[in-house]
C-alpha cells in the first residue's frame, strides 16, 4: 500500500491521469478484462482463494461470508462483507429489495438537471447528503439539495429502516476490520460538529460524514478515483437492484488487478481515494442502485489545522508551528498506513490492534512490522474464523 498515491498532506490522494487507451478499451468487457491476463476474477462465492496480482500480492481470506484483501505488509486493504450474520438468505434479500424500491421511488419523485444525470462517475442520477469540505468551500458545509420535493424524497430515504440497516452494517464492517481509522473518523466528525453545530450527520455515531445514493436506473461507473476522500479511510459500497452479477455489475480494482463479483445486497469497503475502480455495465433490461458512505479527507486536514484552512494556518503560524506542521505532513501518510488492521492481530482476536498501540508501533513511520511465522498464522486462523463469524 505504501506505493499508492497519497498526497503531500497525507489526508487525500493524488489524482491519476486516465488509463492507457489499451486498458480503456477493456473497461466495459468482463471477458476481455479477465482474458487480458492482467486481471483475475474473484468469484465471490465464499471459497478460500489466493491471488497474486501484477502490482500487489493479495491474499483473500474467507470467514463465513467475509473476505479480506491483504497487502504484503499484512494490512487489510479491503473487506468483502457479505451480509450480517443475523440476516441470512431471504431475510437479507427482503432488506435489499425494500431498499432498492425506496431508491427507485426517490428517483421517481425527484427532478434532476442534465448535468446531474451525466457526471464523471457515470450516467445516472444520485443524491449526496451529510457534510464535506473542499471544492471551494470556505469551511465544512452541509451538502445542499435544491427543491422541497427533492429534499423530502431524500429525507424519506434516510428514515427507511432497510437503508438504515444497510448503513449500520457498513459502519460495523468499518469498525471491525479497520478499527483505528474508523475510530479516528468518528473523532473527526465529533470534533468538527462540536465546532459547527449546524452540520448534519446522517446517523448517530456514524464514522462517515457523507452518504451518496446512486439512484440509477443503471448505476455503473467508468474507471475513476475518489481522490478527495480520506486516503486512510474506506468507502462503503452496497450494491442494490435487479441484475445478474455474473453478467454485469462487477467491481474492478484496477491497481490490484481484481474483478470482483458484486451481487445485489452485498457490501464492499475499500480505499476509494487510493485505488482506481469501476463497475461493469449491466444488461439493458436490468436495474442497479448503490448506497455509498465516505468522508472527505479535507475535513481531517481542517481539524488538524486547528479548524482552519491551510492558507489561514500558514498566514498566522509561528516558525515553530510551521516546522511541526511540515513534519506532520511528511510522516502522516506512513503513519496512516500503520493504522490499518493487520491480519495477524485479527487472528489473535486483537481486532482493535491494541497490542500494536501499546507497543508504540502506531507512531512508527518506518513500516516496522511484528514478526509472525507462517505456522503461527495457520494455527491462529481456525479459532479466529469461528469467533469472527459471530461478529459478522
Amino acid at each position: 500500500m505504501q506505493s499508492l498515491p497519497i498526497s503531500a498532506s497525507g489526508w487525500t490522494a493524488k489524482g491519476r491521469q486516465t488509463l492507457p487507451a489499451g486498458l480503456q478499451k477493456l473497461s466495459k468487457d468482463l471477458d476481455r478484462l479477465v482474458g487480458s491476463g492482467k486481471f483475475k476474477l474473484l468469484d465471490w462465492d465464499g471459497r478460500c482463494v489466493f491471488f497474486t496480482s501484477a502490482l500487489f500480492p493479495i491474499e483473500c481470506i474467507y470467514c463465513r461470508q467475509t473476505v479480506l484483501l491483504l497487502d504484503v505488509q499484512d494490512r487489510a486493504v479491503s473487506v468483502l462483507g457479505g451480509v450480517p450474520n443475523s440476516s441470512k438468505g431471504e431475510a437479507w434479500r427482503a432488506v435489499a429489495e425494500d431498499a432498492s424500491q425506496a431508491l427507485e421511488q426517490c428517483a421517481s419523485a425527484s427532478s434532476f438537471s442534465n448535468a446531474q444525470l451525466h457526471g464523471r462517475r457515470g450516467d445516472f442520477a444520485s443524491r449526496t447528503v451529510g457534510f464535506g469540505y473542499g471544492n471551494g468551500r470556505l469551511k465544512p458545509q452541509n451538502f445542499c439539495i435544491s427543491g422541497k420535493t427533492n429534499r423530502t424524497a431524500v429525507q424519506t430515504l434516510l428514515q427507511n429502516q432497510s437503508i438504515r440497516r444497510i448503513c449500520g452494517f457498513q459502519s460495523n464492517l468499518f469498525n471491525s476490520f479497520n478499527h483505528k481509522n474508523c475510530r479516528e473518523s468518528r473523532e473527526m466528525i465529533r470534533d468538527v460538529c462540536e465546532r459547527q453545530p449546524e452540520l448534519r450527520v446522517n446517523f448517530s455515531h456514524s464514522p462517515f460524514a457523507a452518504l451518496t445514493f446512486n439512484l440509477g436506473p443503471q448505476s455503473w461507473s467508468p474507471p475513476h478515483m475518489d481522490a478527495e476522500n480520506t486516503a486512510s479511510g474506506w468507502c462503503a459500497d452496497t450494491a442494490l437492484g435487479n441484475y445478474d452479477p455474473d453478467k454485469g455489475g462487477q467491481l474492478v480494482l484496477w491497481d490490484l488487478g481484481l474483478v470482483i463479483r458484486f451481487p445485489p445486497g452485498a457490501t464492499i469497503l475499500f480505499p476509494s481515494a487510493l485505488i482506481t475502480h469501476s463497475t461493469l455495465p449491466i444488461q439493458a433490461h436490468e436495474t442497479r442502485y448503490a448506497i455509498l458512505q465516505f468522508s472527505a479527507g479535507a475535513l481531517f486536514r481542517w481539524r488538524d489545522n486547528g479548524f482552519q484552512s491551510d492558507k489561514d494556518f500558514l498566514a498566522h503560524a509561528s516558525a515553530e508551528q510551521l516546522k511541526e506542521w511540515a513534519s506532520k505532513r511528511a510522516r502522516r501518510g506512513k503513519l496512516a498506513l500503520q493504522k490499518f488492521s493487520r491480519w495477524a492481530d485479527i487472528c489473535r482476536g486483537d481486532w482493535k490492534g491494541q497490542a500494536r498501540t501499546d507497543a508504540g508501533l502506531d507512531e512508527l513511520s518506518d513500516l516496522t512490522d511484528l514478526d509472525i511465522s507462517e505456522s503461527d498464522v495457520t494455527s491462529l486462523t481456525k479459532p479466529m474464523c469461528k469467533k469472527r463469524s459471530r461478529r459478522t
